[in-house]
């Protein structure tokens, strides 16, 4: 073997260890470069990251400040609606508490059996007045609550037809 390394010029050791070091520069450089690479990757996506979260974030806030604007408008429009439908009732409760006493309808005058002469209701009855038609006040009592439930009803039912339509009631 000695004679083989005798026959091999001096600069052929020489270009071997070039192509050698070479290689190994080569080898470090691309590692340096990978690295480099991940680094500057890695820097981009944590921007992005940041940039995502806060766009997400002012998002957010906008969305709660539109909702809470939302929310007072409903509540204003909830408030006038139950101020109108309110009013109504009481127009329906200060007409039904000056109305007079209820009287017995036309058709209903003649109903019932004869009462016997002389044998009218308790005396002192405020009941009861057989003669004028009047209804007795507990009947006349139901008859107006069942006016006042109805108007309830119908003016709610008008509030929320002006609330679908959006009819301002304010």
């Amino acid at each position: 073997m000695s004679a083989l390394l005798a026959r091999v010029p001096a600069w052929a050791y020489g270009a071997v260890l070039l192509i050698v070091l070479a290689g190994a520069g080569m080898l470090y450089q691309r590692a340096a470069g990978d690295a480099q690479g991940r680094a500057a990757v890695q820097a981009l996506w944590n921007a992005d990251k940041v940039a995502r979260v806060t766009a997400e974030s002012k998002a957010v806030a906008r969305r709660v400040a539109a909702n809470a604007a939302l929310a007072a408008q409903q509540a204003a429009t909830s408030a006038a609606i139950k101020k109108v439908h309110d009013e109504e009732i009481d127009l329906v409760r200060a007409r039904l508490a000056a109305a007079e006493r209820m009287r017995r309808p036309a058709f209903c005058a003649s109903s019932g059996p004869a009462a016997p002469a002389g044998a009218g209701g308790a005396a002192g009855s405020a009941g009861t007045d057989s003669a004028g038609g009047l209804l007795p006040d507990a009947v006349a009592g139901d008859i107006q609550a069942l006016i006042l439930e109805t108007e309830q009803a119908a003016a709610t039912g008008r509030a929320c037809q002006a609330f679908v339509r959006g009819e301002k009631l304010y």
